[in-house]
Parts: structure tokens; sequence; C-alpha cells
């Protein structure tokens, strides 16, 4: 936390992906930027330049996130 500068709840919050340069992406926002790292699964990261995709990305992040516990344990959240 403290070597990153992310506070906890952000990162309770959310997945964060640091690059060594100090470059930061949370979320969605981290999702294409991690598929350029892994060979053989660049090209999906294209699929997020469409318009409209990040925004899309972001909020089914955002639904996935807020349940993700609920998901795991397999109890329907309230």
């Amino acid at each position: 936390m403290a070597r990153f500068h992310i506070a906890l709840p952000a990162l309770a919050a959310a997945m964060h992906l640091v690059f060594p340069d100090g470059r930061a992406f949370a979320g969605a926002d981290a999702v294409p930027e991690m598929l350029r790292l892994v060979p053989g699964k660049r090209w999906l990261a294209v699929w997020f330049r469409i318009p409209g995709a990040m925004p899309l990305a972001r909020r089914l992040y955002a639904w996935i996130a807020a349940r993700r516990r609920c998901l795991v344990r397999g109890v329907q959240p309230r």
C-alpha cells in the first residue's frame, strides 16, 4: 500500500495493476493492460477500443466486484 500510494479502500474495491514506471490501472481499466502483457491474448485488448466498450466493462466490473463475496460463496446478494 505505502509503496504504491494506493489507499486500502481502493485496494479492497478493485484489482490494481501497477507498472514499474509508476503507471497504475484499477478495475476494468486494468483488464486491457493485462491482456497486452499475456502472450497470445494481446488481440483481446483491441475489443476494449470499441466505442462504448470501456463504460460497459466498468459497469460489469463494478457489478461483479459488488457481489464477488456472494458469487464466490454461492450466496445471493441482498
